[in-house]
């Protein structure tokens, strides 16, 4: 019986440990947000303020600020993120553009070809490039 507290207290100990990393790694992909999204991520992630009061203080609605605050995690979560972040100076300069406008700045695709006067088709052949690069890189 005291075995199996044992493994028990173990493993939250395990996943308190594994979630205290994800938030560190998060905060620190952070900093390669626009500076408004980094400061919601910041906020939400230190927890010190419920959404609903932090929702108050961006004049937003709960539920959209919270949506708008789980795309930004989800877009530092993904492999492609942490790859531009880091290692953008490894890619040639016209697919490094892109790749800041889409995945640093969350911009879409079609806005970014409309903002640089690219073809929506190179935009993804850019992304589709970033992407396999990522792949090779994690």
């Amino acid at each position: 019986m005291q075995h199996a507290l044992n493994n028990l207290s173990d493993q939250a100990h395990a996943l308190r440990h594994n979630r205290r990393r994800q938030i560190d790694e998060l905060r620190a992909l952070a900093e390669y947000l626009p500076s408004d999204d980094k400061l919601l991520i910041e906020q939400v992630l230190d927890g010190n303020l419920p959404m609903a009061q932090l929702a108050r203080l961006y004049q937003l609605p709960a539920r959209c600020l919270q949506r708008r605050a789980q795309s930004i995690i989800k877009r530092l979560s993904k492999k492609h993120f942490k790859f531009v972040a880091l290692q953008m100076n490894t890619l040639p300069p016209e697919v490094r553009a892109t790749a800041k406008q889409v995945v640093l700045n969350g911009q879409s695709m079609r806005k970014t070809a409309e903002i640089s006067g690219q073809s929506l088709h190179k935009v993804r052949d850019h992304m589709s490039t970033v992407r396999a690069t990522a792949r090779l890189f994690v």
